[in-house]
């Protein structure tokens, strides 16, 4: 079943305005870049390097592993955009989880 709280951005433009006026929250994971919205939803971008993650086949798994994770917290009215460093290969998903709930946990606004 679909979340109808939760949104993915894909407007060049939606990014550009969370670069521009945002909060950082970091771990030795990811670096969630965000900023409260007035819509009601959860909307997120994903960042995942060519540089750290040379093959597509890597980046495409840790994207649909990270819009798991995103479904499963509970939707805060937020945009934010989710950078994944590169010490994310050398953990299992599970500790990742464990990760992004840690530091999506901690955003507030």
């Amino acid at each position: 079943m679909k979340n109808n709280k939760i949104c993915a951005l894909k407007k060049t433009t939606d990014f550009a305005a969370i670069i521009k006026n945002h909060q950082v929250f970091n771990n030795v994971i990811f670096k969630i870049r965000a900023k409260p919205n007035r819509l009601g939803k959860l909307r997120f971008g994903l960042a995942v390097n060519k540089k750290n993650f040379p093959k597509a086949v890597v980046r495409n798994l840790i994207k649909r592993q990270l819009r798991q994770m995103i479904q499963r917290v509970e939707p805060k009215p937020i945009d934010m955009i989710v950078v994944v460093k590169s010490n994310y290969i050398n953990n299992k998903f599970i500790n990742n989880a464990k990760f992004f709930n840690e530091i999506y946990n901690f955003i507030h606004f």
